[in-house]
This record gives C-alpha cells, structure tokens and sequence, in this order.
C-alpha cells in the first residue's frame, strides 16, 4: 500500500502526537485538575435552581429563572467539551473517562433540578406563554417557550419528569457501551497484500484498504474486519436493544404515537418528510442500481462484491495529499462563499481546530465540536486521501456554522437543530468537487466524478437505507416483538440487496454492517444526511450561479449565523426549500444520472 513519507499518520501513543497536529483543548481547561476545580464550583449552582419549582407564574420570575439556568448549562457544557473531546482522543485513557462521566452525570443533575420548567409553564395560559414569546425580554427563550406551548400535552406532572431526568444518566450507556466496544476492545486480524506484505487492519484504515487496486487485499479487508464484528455480534444486539427501548420507554412515557414522532418533535419536524424522503429515494434506486452495473463492467467484473464500491475505476490513485495541501485546496474550494468566510476558515484549520492524526485509542471517524465559549473542534484520522480532503471540509463546513451561529446569536440561540445540521458540511463538499473538477483532468478527474457519485451513494441513498432500517427496527419494538441480532442481521441484509440491487452480490459478512454503525445509537439522526444533501445541492447551485452567486451566498451566510433562533423547517423554508416537494430530492438523482453520463 502506498504511504505518504512526508507525514505520520499512525501514532502508537497519544502522548507522542506532536502538539501542532492536535486540536487546543486547553483554550478550555490547563489540565484536568483545573476542570476538577471548575466543575466543584459549578455543581455548587445546580441545586439552587431548583427553589424556582412552584414560583414559575409570572414573567419576572420566569425571566429571571432562564437567565440562570442558562448560565449554568453554559458552564456544564464547558466541562462537558473539554471531558468528552479528552476521551476521544485516547479512550483508554482513565482520568479521562472519570472526567467524562462526571460531566455526564453533572448534565444529569441539571436537568434533574430543572425538570419542572416543562411541567410549570405548560400550566400557564396559551395567551400569557405567547405574550412572553413575542417580548424582547424574552428573545433568547422565545424558541423554548413556543416549544412548550406546541408540546403541552406532551408535558408530564413534577414528579414524573423528574423521574425521567433522573433516569437520564443511564440512557447513554449503550451508546457508551458501543464506543468502548468499537474503539477500544475490537481487533482485526492483519491483511496481506500481493506481495506477501503484511499490513495491519485498523478501524482508522478499513476504508483505505477497500480503495486498494488488489482485490485481494480487499477481500481480505473486508472479511476480517466483519468477522470480528461477527465474533462480537451478540453483544453489539444486545446493546442496540437496550437503546431502540430506552428510545419507547421516553416515547410512551411522553404520550408520543411512536418513537419517530417523539423524536421529531424537538425540532418541530414533520414525520411525513421522514417518509417522504424514503418514498422518493425508492423511486430514484434504478439511476444507483445503473451506476453499480456500470461499475461492475468497467472493472471487468460479471458481478461487484461489497468490497469492490469503492475503488477507483481510475486504476491506481493519482491522488495524495499533505494536510497542509488539503487545508490549501479546501481554502480555494470555498471562496465563493467570500472573502470572510475564508480567512476564518483558514485561521481555524491551520490554527488549532484539528485533531489530524488516529493515535491508539483514539475514537474512529470524524466529528466537529466545541462550546459556545470554546475554538471549534475538528477530530478525525487523515491519511493523504482525497477522501481525507473531502472529510476535512465537510467537518470544517460544521465548525463554519458553529463559528458563525456562535459569534451572531446569544448562548441560548447557537445550537442550531439536527436538521440543519448538515447542510453547511454538504454544501463544503459540493463547492470542493465543483472547484476540483474546474482544475483536474484525466483520470483525477475521473477520480473526483466518482468521488461526487459515491459522495450521493454514501450521503443519500445509503443514509435512507439507514433511516429505513432505523424506522424498522423501531417499529418492531412498537409492536411488542423482540429485537435479537438476527432480526438485525436478516433485516439489514434485506435492505442492503434492496438498495445495490441486482449488479452487486451480497456475501455472508455484509449482514453484519449495522453492528459498526455508530449513528443508530443517535435516535433517528442518519436521515439528516439525507435531506441535508438534497438542500446542499440547493444552495450550491444558487451559489456558484454566474449571476446571483454573490446574492445566494450572503441569504446562505445569513442561514448560517440564524444558528438556532427557529425553528429549522421556517429556517429553511426563507430559504426557499420546502422537503416535501419531490423536485428536491429528483435534483440528487439527476446529478447522479449527470456524473454517470460523463463515466460512459
């Protein structure tokens, strides 16, 4: 396997990772015995918030209860960055998993403490709530108060949610479960290449290994990464298990219909957009099932295996990139965003935002995070790969909205919603292929036209296959049948051959696929993906319009720093996007009918 000599990107230790390629925690807390002192002074305020319980009547104490809570939540989230983005670093490290369940549990005792905002004001009168919405004094609350007014018969007594706060602190765990499952304790068995070379298999290098011209060594990848998955296979259901029902238990508790509308509800999101998606997406697979015909022709193969989606047709990879040229090509990618736009973005890429390198026990794939109060945080394991590139800007895309929506919005109008939460990384990714295919020719060029159909493959169709799979699963539970792994496994399977279609064959091993999936532990999240794609495609295409590019990219900016002051469907619905209209989602297709047009 080709490696780039000019970079490390395996360290076997994280205290050996040089301080330049590891993201600036520290802006946070020195050390963890500053966040020890820290955290004793602000679980010293949580308590205290709860001698508002029985007084929320009138605005001025309602006023003055959000200010305070909101103040402490702003802390505990401090800590909990700092805890949780340690871990994730080095997940066996131990003072750093202590640190991270104490603010785990800290969060827990907050709402605890607070659980009787929902019970108190969904007392109050409709009138006097919207009254308080629509004042001034309100407006860094306005949002929760017209989710209480929407969600009142949702609301339980004191007591039971109360009861609910405090069963909180266990619904993570098997979340956690999976984590140190997937992270820490799973082995691979090595692979050996055409040449008798032996390399090891990692979780941070898997998907390398299926972008490899030697089929064998692809295989060889494939089936010893999901045997072990196979090996632990029992344990990885048990735990889903336990999460699909945590996720019924708060839905019947709270007198939803089903999980899916449970979830929905905190970010106002109608359940028939969820089903709308999977429906269009169905209509849309012979365009995906024409491109896996095409690909299984052009290498030279009666019929593709799992571990043949991702190499390229190209031949060998003409691609590879240092992180500072894929920082350089990200910057150039984004300029029609603006002159703004770039600048903090480079400061931040080159300047503390990113955690470059996999180090041992530090956390598979990619994330962007960080606090109100903290830099933007970009975790992930680059290696060279156009691949890498494309991760970089789509979490970069993340942080961009964080930063804007942080620096524009107060603390309790920053956090944007799930359902917007993928856009601006999708839309970072699609202005990189424009840009990239503006510049490149040959076989790079073909290399980023495969790139852009795998980019819709993995973000949309396989996205809704997930959803699917996730509403499924969910489903059972609702009707009272029991959830084993091999339900899972008979089920994704299923799915699986339903979404590749007849060109691709379905081996032994790809059943096990849903037990890697960290996303199904996030309570209906992959859909997001979905749906950000199709609006992505939206916006980029307004965007990099000769004319109206400049205009399109200020209304986008603007979206960007609405961070969360409404709800993300009226956000969304400014911008011209309506999820329920099938030409958003036929837009997605028809690129993909485009790229595969230029492969022919």
């Amino acid at each position: 396997m080709k490696t780039n000599s000019r970079e490390k990107h395996y360290f076997e230790s994280r205290q050996i990772v040089p301080k330049k390629d590891r993201w600036q925690l520290e802006q946070l807390y020195k050390n963890i015995t500053e966040w020890e002192k820290h955290y004793v002074q602000v679980g010293k305020k949580v308590q205290p918030l709860s001698r508002f319980k029985g007084r929320l009547q009138k605005p001025a104490v309602i006023l003055e209860y959000f200010q305070k809570a909101s103040a402490v939540l702003r802390q505990i989230e401090k800590l909990y960055v700092f805890a949780g983005h340690l871990s994730a670093t080095d997940l066996a490290n131990h003072h750093a998993q202590v640190i991270a369940q104490k603010a785990q549990d800290l969060y827990s005792k907050f709402s605890q403490a607070t659980s009787f905002l929902g019970p108190e004001l969904s007392r109050l009168k409709d009138d006097l709530l919207r009254q308080m919405a629509a004042s001034k004094n309100f407006h860094e609350f306005h949002r929760e108060l017209k989710l209480i007014l929407a969600r009142k018969k949702h609301i339980l007594s004191d007591g039971e949610e109360g009861l609910l706060s405090l069963y909180s602190r266990i619904f993570s765990g098997p979340e956690d479960i999976f984590s140190s499952l997937d992270n820490v304790d799973m082995t691979f068995a090595d692979v050996t290449d055409a040449k008798g070379k032996k390399w090891q298999l990692t979780s941070g290098n898997f998907l390398k290994f299926l972008e490899n011209n030697d089929r064998r060594l692809r295989e060889q990848a494939f089936g010893n990464y999901y045997r072990s998955y196979q090996s632990h296979i029992h344990t990885y259901g048990q735990t889903l298990n336990l999460c699909v029902k945590q996720h019924q238990v708060y839905a019947e508790a709270k007198k939803y219909a089903g999980c899916l509308e449970a979830s929905l509800s905190s970010n106002m999101i109608d359940g028939k957009i969820y089903h709308s998606l999977i429906e269009h997406t169905h209509r849309a697979l012979p365009v995906l099932h024409r491109y896996f015909a095409l690909r299984a022709k052009k290498l030279g193969l009666k019929k593709l295996n799992m571990w043949d989606l991702r190499v390229s047709l190209a031949g060998s990879a003409p691609f590879h990139f240092t992180y500072d040229e894929a920082v350089e090509i990200c910057l150039k990618a984004v300029a029609p965003l603006g002159a703004e736009y770039v600048k903090i973005m480079a400061g931040g890429l080159r300047g503390g935002w990113v955690d470059k390198y996999e180090n041992k026990g530090k956390r598979n794939g990619a994330f962007s995070g960080g606090c109100y109060d903290s830099l933007p945080f970009i975790l992930m394991n680059f290696t060279g790969t156009l691949n890498d590139v494309f991760t970089l800007v789509h979490e970069a895309g993340h942080s961009m909205h964080s930063w804007f929506a942080r620096h524009n919005q107060p603390f309790g109008l920053s956090d944007y919603a799930l359902f917007t939460a993928e856009i601006a990384s999708t839309v970072n990714e699609r202005l990189l292929t424009i840009y990239l295919l503006q510049h490149y020719s040959g076989a790079k060029r073909q290399m980023i036209i495969e790139h852009e159909i795998d980019a819709i493959r993995a973000t949309y169709f396989r996205q809704t296959m997930f959803a699917e799979f996730e509403l499924a699963i969910h489903r059972e539970v609702e009707k009272g049948e029991p959830l084993t792994s091999q339900f899972f496994n008979q089920l994704y399977a299923k799915l699986n051959a339903k979404y590749h279609g007849p060109a691709v064959g379905q081996d032994q091993y790809i059943q096990f696929e849903w037990a890697r999936i960290p996303h199904f532990y996030y309570n209906f999240y992959v859909y997001q993906y979905a749906t950000g794609i199709a609006a992505a495609y939206y916006f980029a295409e307004q965007i990099t319009a000769p004319n109206e590019g400049k205009k399109a990219a200020e209304m986008y900016l603007n979206f960007l720093k609405a961070g969360g002051n409404d709800f993300p469907l009226k956000q969304l619905s400014r911008a011209g996007l309506n999820f329920l209209r099938p030409d958003l989602y036929h837009a997605v297709a028809k690129n993909l009918e485009k790229c595969l047009n230029l492969l022919t």
